[in-house]
């Protein structure tokens, strides 16, 4: 399993993870470890540790904690990647929270094979531009290749502005609209538009979230 996690004064993110029993197979429910690997933007690892989780236990980690000093607090985005050693809990669900003083947001990940889509987009719905909601994007490359995506913003009446996202092997990118785009308020106006990757072919990981620049608070979905 794999995600994208930033640590920072204005987001921090932490792992949860569950070993819990079924009533169809309790006796399945078995101590078991987790392995957890923090990789820097550039797809450089930065930290790893190995925890275990006790029968019917949870395990709740700061990912902050497990970085070396010099980027605890620094650390603008990078991936996060989770390896749960029994094969028979590969079909559990670890979150992840994103989150500072004033907010908690959460996503939910699987553990087992990312699969690539065969058709369509990535699409990024409503996305708007001004003070109380900002776009901002996270892509987390899986692959061992370099990730190299057309990404297409659309206003309300589909007028179509186009860029491109390169990641390196194992990289990832935190970018907001005006990191991508000249002026995006202006462009979209006063009603939202859409956005969309065109690399879908690739195994990915992708987010967006929604920043309150009044409220300094993050909302986050997973596409």
């Amino acid at each position: 399993m794999a995600s994208w996690f930033r640590d920072m004064p204005d987001m921090h993110t932490r792992v949860c993870v569950s070993n819990l029993e079924v009533s169809e197979a309790p006796h399945l429910c078995q101590p078991t470890w987790l392995g957890l690997k923090l990789l820097d933007a550039s797809g450089r690892e930065v930290a790893a540790r190995r925890l275990q989780i006790g029968r019917n236990a949870s395990l709740i980690v700061e990912l902050g904690d497990l970085l070396p000093d010099r980027l605890r607090g620094r650390l603008a985005g990078g991936q996060v990647r989770l390896d749960l050693e029994r094969l028979d809990m590969q079909s559990s669900r670890a979150y992840l929270h994103w989150y500072n003083e004033r907010c908690l947001t959460s996503s939910h990940e699987k553990f087992g094979t990312v699969i690539p889509a065969v058709g369509g987009y990535w699409t990024v719905p409503n996305v708007q531009h001004r003070a109380g909601y900002k776009v901002h994007l996270a892509v987390v490359n899986l692959d061992d290749r370099p990730y190299l995506s057309t990404v297409t913003l659309k206003d309300a009446d589909g007028v179509r502005r186009e860029t491109s996202l390169d990641l390196p092997s194992l990289g990832s990118a935190f970018a907001s609209l005006e990191d991508l785009f000249a002026d995006p308020g202006g462009f979209l106006g006063a009603r939202p538009g859409t956005l969309s990757f065109g690399n879908n072919m690739q195994p990915g990981m992708y987010y967006y979230f929604v920043a309150n620049d009044l409220l300094g608070t993050w909302r986050a979905q997973h596409l």
